[in-house]
Protein backbone atom coordinates (compact mmCIF):
# COMPACT_ATOMS: atom_id res chain seq x y z
CA UNK A 1 0.00 0.00 0.00
CA UNK A 2 1.55 3.42 -1.56
CA UNK A 3 1.08 6.43 1.38
CA UNK A 4 1.91 10.08 0.36
CA UNK A 5 4.96 11.15 2.58
CA UNK A 6 5.16 14.46 0.60
CA UNK A 7 3.65 15.50 -2.75
CA UNK A 8 6.21 14.38 -4.83
CA UNK A 9 7.36 11.42 -2.77
CA UNK A 10 5.50 8.12 -1.74
CA UNK A 11 6.89 5.14 0.28
CA UNK A 12 5.91 1.73 0.66
CA UNK A 13 3.90 1.20 3.46
CA UNK A 14 3.48 -1.97 5.69
CA UNK A 15 4.91 -3.89 2.62
CA UNK A 16 5.79 -7.43 3.96
CA UNK A 17 7.16 -10.34 1.30
CA UNK A 18 7.08 -13.69 2.98
CA UNK A 19 9.83 -15.81 3.65
CA UNK A 20 9.53 -17.69 0.30
CA UNK A 21 8.92 -14.65 -1.21
CA UNK A 22 11.94 -13.06 -0.30
CA UNK A 23 14.60 -16.21 -0.93
CA UNK A 24 12.32 -16.45 -4.58
CA UNK A 25 13.17 -12.62 -5.36
CA UNK A 26 16.63 -13.00 -4.37
CA UNK A 27 17.41 -16.50 -5.80
CA UNK A 28 15.55 -14.94 -9.17
CA UNK A 29 17.96 -12.04 -8.87
CA UNK A 30 20.80 -13.62 -8.89
CA UNK A 31 20.62 -16.82 -11.51
CA UNK A 32 18.69 -14.00 -13.86
CA UNK A 33 22.53 -12.45 -14.53
CA UNK A 34 24.31 -16.01 -14.56
CA UNK A 35 21.67 -16.62 -17.49
CA UNK A 36 22.63 -14.11 -19.40
CA UNK A 37 26.17 -14.68 -19.27
CA UNK A 38 24.79 -18.24 -20.19
CA UNK A 39 23.26 -17.16 -23.25
CA UNK A 40 26.52 -14.58 -24.23
CA UNK A 41 28.38 -17.92 -23.76
CA UNK A 42 25.73 -20.16 -25.91
CA UNK A 43 25.88 -17.03 -28.73
CA UNK A 44 29.55 -17.17 -28.28
CA UNK A 45 29.51 -13.39 -27.66
CA UNK A 46 30.91 -14.00 -24.31
CA UNK A 47 34.62 -13.48 -25.63
CA UNK A 48 34.54 -10.44 -27.74
CA UNK A 49 32.80 -8.60 -24.83
CA UNK A 50 35.13 -9.87 -22.33
CA UNK A 51 37.83 -8.71 -24.79
CA UNK A 52 36.03 -5.18 -25.63
CA UNK A 53 35.57 -4.58 -21.60
CA UNK A 54 39.20 -5.46 -20.71
CA UNK A 55 40.17 -3.55 -23.63
CA UNK A 56 38.29 -0.71 -21.78
CA UNK A 57 40.12 -0.74 -18.60
CA UNK A 58 43.49 -1.35 -20.41
CA UNK A 59 44.00 -4.61 -19.14
CA UNK A 60 45.01 -8.00 -21.23
CA UNK A 61 42.23 -10.33 -21.02
CA UNK A 62 44.29 -13.26 -19.13
CA UNK A 63 40.60 -15.33 -19.24
CA UNK A 64 39.17 -17.37 -22.34
CA UNK A 65 35.73 -18.50 -22.55
CA UNK A 66 35.52 -22.31 -22.85
CA UNK A 67 32.91 -24.21 -25.01
CA UNK A 68 29.18 -23.86 -23.93
CA UNK A 69 28.70 -26.95 -21.63
CA UNK A 70 24.88 -27.54 -20.61
CA UNK A 71 25.76 -29.68 -17.62
CA UNK A 72 28.12 -26.62 -16.24
CA UNK A 73 25.28 -24.15 -17.49
CA UNK A 74 22.52 -26.35 -15.50
CA UNK A 75 24.96 -26.41 -12.17
CA UNK A 76 25.72 -22.38 -12.51
CA UNK A 77 21.78 -21.43 -12.61
CA UNK A 78 21.60 -23.91 -9.64
CA UNK A 79 24.07 -22.75 -7.47
CA UNK A 80 23.42 -19.06 -8.10
CA UNK A 81 19.90 -19.63 -7.17
CA UNK A 82 20.74 -21.15 -4.28
CA UNK A 83 23.10 -18.41 -3.19
CA UNK A 84 20.50 -15.64 -4.23
CA UNK A 85 17.67 -17.67 -1.82
CA UNK A 86 20.21 -17.89 0.86
CA UNK A 87 20.55 -13.95 0.75
CA UNK A 88 17.02 -13.71 0.24
CA UNK A 89 16.83 -15.62 3.58
CA UNK A 90 19.26 -13.36 5.11
CA UNK A 91 17.39 -10.47 4.08
CA UNK A 92 13.78 -11.33 5.60
CA UNK A 93 15.80 -12.44 8.96
CA UNK A 94 17.46 -8.73 9.02
CA UNK A 95 14.05 -6.99 7.89
CA UNK A 96 11.99 -8.91 10.31
CA UNK A 97 14.27 -7.71 13.27
CA UNK A 98 14.44 -4.16 12.32
CA UNK A 99 10.47 -4.55 11.93
CA UNK A 100 10.55 -5.39 15.57
CA UNK A 101 12.99 -2.84 16.68
CA UNK A 102 10.61 -0.04 14.73
CA UNK A 103 7.42 -0.97 16.20
CA UNK A 104 8.86 -1.22 19.83
CA UNK A 105 9.84 2.59 19.53
CA UNK A 106 7.40 4.95 20.96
Amino acid sequence: MLAPLSEKRWVMKDAKHTLIQSCLIGGLCLASLHLTWIVLVFLAWAQPLMDFIFKLHMLNSPFQIQAFNWEYASSLIAITFAIGALYGLIFHIIQNAFTKIDKELP
